[in-house]
């Protein structure tokens, strides 16, 4: 059953009452209608760091319990539901544009958000780009996707977290030598020879210690709403460039709400911590080569952030088959699936085959 909900987030034109709209790369929202267009207000200092052990109590809260919003328009007069998981909706009547509020019984509100720098038609274009250099593709790939294929702009919900890091370690250290080692081979005439070559070999010897990590800015994906490799993968964000949250940038764009709670998030982002500690541990060792048999890790310090990120999703159907496809909102970045010509695949073994051919004929005319 869902919940009335009264005190959405609404900002209608000034002059003719329609929904304005974010305009990406600006700081303003426009009519979409009328042209008429307002400012939105410079932010207040910066996105705060918050206290990871202060929210632990509603880090724990379950998401699963909330309902869908039930939401009047005040355009049209109709009554609509918003899914639990998304802040923002359009009326499925005339497309006026709400923004619900976090139940903060259930959630924690973002604090952060960095809003979209391209616009719809520019994601489409570094789309263009992109598929342009997948030499494996079909050649008509690009064409048949940028008319078929669709983008749609979302804000996505993202956990950063800062801490110190201290890790005792247990492993050992690798010097390399090398000796020298006989074998038998055999010559251009089929006869056994005594030939010698160089091997390296490894003296292992115990080592321990502690190395402190600082980690700032640990991204973690907080939201099961599109292609987790592929978003996963989008690393080029301006985080620098975050602003405390105001609804107003979200106008326009679908806006999502995290699946992956504050503590799942940690623990995601200490996985993404383990590989640098572990680099900091291999360098702690020394060496030429390094082992790592225990380690154990304590954090610090810790604070975090809840943001959200502005990504463009789309996808295209290629004979029969769903490719996705996410596009970072604001450097262009594209991550995604494309499909594999056969043909080219096919023309690629049968040249090598063919290069292979001429190499083996000339050695054997040059034993010959």
């Amino acid at each position: 059953m869902a919940d009335t909900v009264s005190d959405v987030g609404r900002f209608p034109c000034a002059q003719c009452g329609a929904q304005l709209q974010y305009q990406p790369g600006t700081t303003h929202m426009k009519c979409p209608y009328c042209g008429f267009e307002q400012a939105i207000a410079p932010p207040a200092g910066k996105v705060q760091e918050l206290p990871y052990q202060a929210y632990l109590d509603r880090a724990t809260l379950d998401v699963t319990l909330e309902t869908d919003a039930s939401v009047r328009c005040d355009t049209c007069g109709a009554q609509y539901s918003v899914p639990a998981n998304q802040e923002t909706k359009d009326c499925p009547f005339c497309g006026s544009r709400v923004i619900v509020p976090v139940n903060l019984d259930h959630r924690i509100p973002a604090n952060g958000v960095l809003p979209f720098v391209l616009r719809e038609q520019d994601g489409r274009g570094k789309l263009g780009e992109w598929l342009g250099t997948r030499f494996w593709a079909p050649n008509d790939l690009k064409a048949m996707a940028l008319k078929d294929g669709r983008l749609r702009g979302m804000y996505i919900p993202y956990w950063t977290f800062n801490c110190d890091t201290q890790t005792q370690y247990s492993g050992m250290r690798g010097e390399a030598y090398y000796v020298e080692v006989e074998y038998t081979d055999t010559d251009a005439n089929g006869n056994a020879v005594t030939r010698t070559r160089t091997e390296r070999r490894i003296n292992w010897y115990p080592a321990a210690g502690t190395v402190e990590v600082p980690f700032e800015d640990v991204l973690v994906l907080a939201s099961a709403s599109l292609p987790q490799e592929q978003a996963r993968r989008l690393h080029e964000w301006d985080l620098v460039d975050l602003v405390p949250y105001d609804p107003k940038w979200l106008m326009g764009f679908q806006t999502m709400r995290y699946d992956v709670d504050l503590n799942n998030g940690f623990t995601d982002a200490q996985q993404v911590m383990s590989a640098t500690i572990d680099g900091a541990i291999r360098v702690d060792i020394g060496g030429d080569e390094q082992q790592i048999l225990s380690k154990n890790t304590q954090y610090f310090d810790v604070t975090f952030k809840h943001i959200l990120l502005p990504i463009y999703v789309g996808g295209f159907q290629y004979r029969g088959k769903a490719y996705r496809i996410v596009v970072n909102g604001r450097s262009g970045e594209v991550q995604g699936e494309a499909p594999i010509s056969v043909w080219k695949v096919l023309i690629a073994v049968l040249l090598g085959l063919v290069i292979l051919g001429v190499i083996l004929y000339l050695y054997g005319q040059r034993r010959s």
